[in-house]
């Protein structure tokens, strides 16, 4: 994930493996190793208009009150439960994992909260902010 650090616009501290874990352990399910790599470096991430989620940071709780756990249970929209949002856009659209076995699925996954429809974006983590940071080069082009 180092490769395409330059990609994201954030650089919050990244989080310890013991604040994973924790956070695997309260979701029922483990996430990929690109998604564990990413956090490690960079914590709570903005890649285009995608926010991902943080995972809470003992070191600094406060600034990592709304995370992920507390996205896929309290404020939990009607995604089905082999989803786990790991993002969202500010409009109310989501990016998720699949679960499958314990286990998040590499694939990104965006779920429209209008029609609560699931489209395949991306087939990891790393392919999915390339393609948002080309679109988004992309859209900066047409603006000109």
């Amino acid at each position: 994930m180092k490769d395409v650090i330059g990609l994201i616009h954030t650089r919050k501290t990244g989080v310890n493996e013991s604040d994973i874990k924790e956070t695997e352990d309260k979701l029922g399910a483990v996430f990929p190793g690109q998604y564990k790599e990413l956090f490690k470096l960079i914590n709570n991430a903005e890649v285009g208009e995608w926010t991902l989620f943080p995972i809470k940071d003992q070191r600094n709780p406060k600034k990592t009150w709304d995370d992920i756990v507390r996205q896929n249970t309290e404020v939990k929209e009607d995604i089905s439960k082999e989803l786990i949002a790991i993002g969202d856009d500010g409009s109310g659209d989501k990016l998720c994992f699949k679960i499958n076995n314990g286990r998040m699925e590499n694939e990104i996954y965006i779920w429209y909260h209008e029609d609560a429809e699931l489209e395949e974006y991306a087939s990891n983590l790393k392919e999915f902010i390339i393609l948002i940071s080309e679109k988004k080069i992309e859209d900066d082009f047409d603006d000109e």
